[in-house]
């Protein structure tokens, strides 16, 4: 690794970088990261304290007065939109005796109102305890028994809410407890550069669903930033959960199709269309080849140069000859493989519509899979008033960006959607992690839903609204983290695809130090 120039242990984060090598590939990972108390208590301190989080969408606290509770380790945050339609944040707790002033309509926090409160309260932070009341931009607005303090022990300076640092990126609120952090968009970058085309500002939020994985956040974050597991967990379906991935409107349809490689890259593409059986399965080193990890200075990618093989249907294979043995008809299959990509949420359910006012007449039953779900795509957006003609055909479907934004923000986008993911220790506990997933999409003027917040069990969850090949990754959830606490195990080693990872791992260094490690 290139040599520390600063000591990010204190101070600012301003500046920081880290630069994969392949030195870097030599070194064991300590498993205390992920199991030990005192480095989760060092994250706390030393990381979650500093680093800017993405908390919010801004539609989500719309009207002055306004609020959204964001709580991370002990610390909860609350983000008031002002009388002057701004948005500030806080520290959510009375500086009288430590009481938390609001609370989200969640467990995990998120929205309310300070609208609906009695008398002089209405529109105010309040105290429910003794009824100390703060104004939107944190100065004190009311004090029942001010001639009975100290006169010292309730000057402005020492009882106005402690700020926090809100800016906002395409409609995303983020917070930071450093009051000299860098300015969000250049700690965001090249992120905000590279997305730009998505017009994520004007997508909306359908689905906002949490649940609590038995694993170390990290964890969470790594799982979606790598491709080496996706032969094993989602093609071969090792853990026997169904191989929905491979599946009408899986994200790898087709996979288990074909042994010959085509295209760009040493390992090439898989060549899918001629079905195969599960004894004689895929190269891995050809599923792996077709993903490829970035890292910048403190964000990473992951992304897939091959269009045609994430559009819900094989690559290589034309409409009309879209069937099998379980559906035999390919108008049927084709709607089946939309159908499953609107329950995974990566198809609108304005695509779906699209396609079923359809005649068959109007179906180009010659033009290839992909090239037809791209077309109608296009075609469903434009009907509805959305205009996509600024995307590429390798943008509309797939991974061709999942960008993270270091530590715990991530996920991909295409076309007109979002799947967003946010990986959160559970409190003190190492080995829990809150997980959240957001479903986000473009709309026509007028049409945005109603969100939908669902708290879900993460091995029994609806699989009529979230993907299931989600269960794929999260069954191993729990078998990673038991086996992080064998004695037998040294530490996590990393290849080169799971380079992405690492790099979480290098700017914990910078900001936390090497413990555990010999």
């Amino acid at each position: 690794m290139d040599a520390i120039t600063n000591d990010f242990t204190t101070g600012s984060l301003t500046g920081i970088s880290a630069k994969v090598t392949d030195d870097d590939f030599k070194r064991l990972i300590p498993k205390e990261r992920f199991t030990s108390e005192e480095w989760l208590q060092k994250e706390y301190d030393l990381m979650w304290s500093r680093v800017w989080q993405w908390a919010c969408r801004e539609e989500e606290i719309p009207n002055n007065g306004d609020f959204y509770e964001y709580k991370i380790g002990n610390e909860s945050i609350v983000i008031v939109r002002s009388e002057t339609g701004n948005l500030n944040a806080f520290h959510n707790v009375c500086m009288h005796r430590g009481v938390r002033l609001v609370e989200g309509e969640h467990w995990w926090g998120g929205r309310g109102t300070l609208n609906n409160f009695r008398d002089m309260f209405q529109g105010k932070l309040r105290c429910v305890y003794h009824g100390w009341a703060w104004d939107l931009e944190g100065e004190i607005s009311f004090l029942p028994g001010a001639k009975d303090f100290a006169p010292e022990r309730i000057e402005k300076s020492e009882i106005c809410l402690r700020p926090v640092r809100c800016e906002t990126w395409e409609g995303f609120v983020f917070i930071n407890m450093d009051m000299d952090a860098e300015p969000l968009l250049e700690y965001l970058a090249p992120g905000p550069e590279k997305l730009a085309r998505y017009k994520i500002s004007e997508m909306r939020l359908k689905h906002h669903f949490t649940t609590i994985l038995p694993t170390n956040w990290k964890y969470g974050v790594e799982q979606y930033q790598e491709g080496y597991h996706v032969w094993a967990t989602h093609v071969m379906d090792l853990n026997d959960v169904g191989a929905f991935a491979t599946l009408p409107g899986g994200r790898r349809s087709g996979a288990m199709f074909g042994e010959s490689k085509t295209g760009p890259g040493e390992a090439g593409f898989p060549e899918y269309g001629k079905p195969t059986v599960k004894e004689i399965p895929p190269d891995p080193d050809a599923i792996a080849g077709v993903t490829v990890g970035e890292q910048f200075e403190r964000h990473t990618n992951f992304w897939e140069p091959d269009q045609e093989i994430t559009t819900g249907v094989p690559k290589g294979v034309k409409l009309c000859d879209l069937k099998d043995e379980q559906i035999k008809d390919p108008r049927t299959w084709v709607r089946t493989a939309m159908e499953n990509m609107v329950m995974q949420n990566r198809l609108a359910d304005y695509e779906l519509e699209h396609f079923n006012g359809l005649s068959d007449d109007d179906i180009p039953w010659d033009m290839l899979g992909p090239e037809f779900m791209r077309k109608n795509r296009r075609d469903a957006c434009a009907a509805n008033g959305i205009d996509i003609s600024n995307l590429d055909d390798f943008e509309l479907y797939g991974f061709p960006t999942e960008f993270r934004f270091f530590p715990n923000m991530l996920g991909p986008i295409a076309g007109n959607t979002y799947g967003l993911f946010r990986s959160r220790p559970n409190g003190d506990n190492p080995n829990e992690t809150i997980w959240d997933v957001y479903f986000m999409f473009r709309y026509g003027e007028g049409d945005e839903p109603e969100v939908n917040y669902e708290t879900v069990e993460w091995d029994d969850y609806p699989t009529d609204r979230m993907p299931r090949t989600f269960l794929q990754d999260w069954r191993i959830t729990p078998l990673y983290q038991k086996g992080m606490h064998s004695k037998v195990l040294p530490g996590c080693r990393f290849n080169k695809q799971e380079a992405n990872a690492l790099h979480t791992h290098l700017m914990l260094d910078l900001i936390i130090g090497r413990d555990f490690e010999d």
